[in-house]
């Protein structure tokens, strides 16, 4: 595997500093000074302007999973700022540009890759992340990447909107993995950040109807605000009953898992119609328990979504245009020294919140 990201503690300038947050331990972050990296030949050192906090950060910061995001690394891979510095050998990009970071990092040279599944590349890394490879990510001033990561946001997308190049891209990804056509009925289960962008992406795909489900009513309220035809909390008695009755007794097309839990995996088992298809994006532990009759007798689907591979310039243009509304899962915007409060407004399931972003 050739090396396409080198990490920031490798190369320093000795008299340049930056503003970076350290992941100490569970439920702890540092803010403390660290050496300003400096671009190698093809790398481009980016003013970070907006980073998001992302789902996957939670668990580990809660002590969950915490080989994902090891104690000493800088979190967050949601991200977009400015061009600063660029390498000798950088030519798409020059001082001032504004750009996006894809934060999936791959090889170009595995099977997957060669042929357009990048996302599923053999050796990929994820900045802010320590579960494949030890690499710092973009809650900080300043961070050095791979130029082939940016992508150009345009000037009708603010900065904050820009870091929604990974979520949206997701979002997109799993409608696409599901096969969302015109006329099909779609359930979301999850009115999380992915999954009020995907009752959004849904519709843009051409489901004619949209259910959201949450036992969150605030979520609801802003998922039925984002184009859900119906919202449904999962603990209903009647949950099942008014399911099919929402979907002409047949039960929906699609249904999208983004909690990840095993009871929430068989619900959306249980309400799919026979050869329908369920998308399985939530993700909290590497096994669960799951009604596989379902799955035998009424021959679904079952498909896998992760990341995104060809959607990021469909997911700027969304975004360029204003398709996807944004603003309303953008629930609070703290400065950098404030991240153990948006981790902690994450956490707390009474606080409202449902995307963070930090500001370096």
């Amino acid at each position: 595997m050739k090396t396409l990201y080198i990490n920031n503690e490798q190369r320093r300038e000795k008299d340049e500093k930056m503003k970076a947050a350290i992941f100490t331990e569970p439920y702890q972050f540092k803010i403390c000074q660290r050496e300003k990296p400096v671009p190698g030949p093809n790398e481009v050192l980016i003013r970070i302007r907006a980073v998001g906090i992302c789902g996957s950060d939670l668990h580990p910061y809660m002590g969950d999973g915490i080989d994902r995001r090891e104690p000493g690394i800088i979190m967050g891979h949601e991200a977009a700022g400015d061009v600063e510095q660029t390498g000798e050998n950088v030519t798409r990009w020059k001082p001032g540009d504004r750009v996006a970071i894809n934060p999936q990092i791959n090889d170009e040279t595995c099977p997957l890759c060669r042929k357009g599944l990048s996302h599923l590349c053999d050796h990929s890394l994820l900045i802010g992340s320590s579960m494949r490879g030890f690499l710092d990510g973009a809650m900080c001033e300043y961070l050095v990447i791979h130029e082939k990561q940016l992508f150009h946001l345009p000037d009708e997308v603010s900065y904050d909107y820009g870091t929604f190049l990974d979520p949206l891209g997701n979002a997109i990804h799993l409608i696409n993995r599901g096969g969302v056509k015109l006329g099909d009925k779609v359930v979301i289960i999850g009115a999380g950040t992915i999954g009020l962008l995907a009752v959004q992406t849904a519709r843009l795909a051409g489901a004619v109807k949209v259910i959201a489900v949450d036992l969150s009513d605030s979520k609801l309220a802003i998922a039925k605000e984002m184009g859900a035809d119906v919202c449904l909390k999962s603990n209903d008695p009647d949950f099942l009953k008014k399911i099919k009755e929402e979907t002409g007794n047949l039960g929906p097309d699609v249904v999208v898992e983004a909690v990840g839990i095993s009871a929430t995996y068989n619900l959306a088992l249980r309400m799919c119609r026979k050869r329908g298809t369920v998308v399985a994006l939530g993700f909290t532990k590497p096994e669960l328990n799951v009604e596989i009759q379902q799955v035998i007798y009424k021959e679904l689907s079952v498909v896998g979504s992760t990341g995104y591979a060809d959607e990021c310039e469909t997911t700027l243009e969304y975004l360029r245009k204003g398709m996807v509304n944004i603003e309303k899962v953008i629930t609070h915007r703290l400065p950098l020294e404030k991240i153990k409060e948006g981790f902690d407004l994450l956490c707390d399931k009474n606080s409202g919140a449902i995307k963070v972003i930090l500001h370096p």
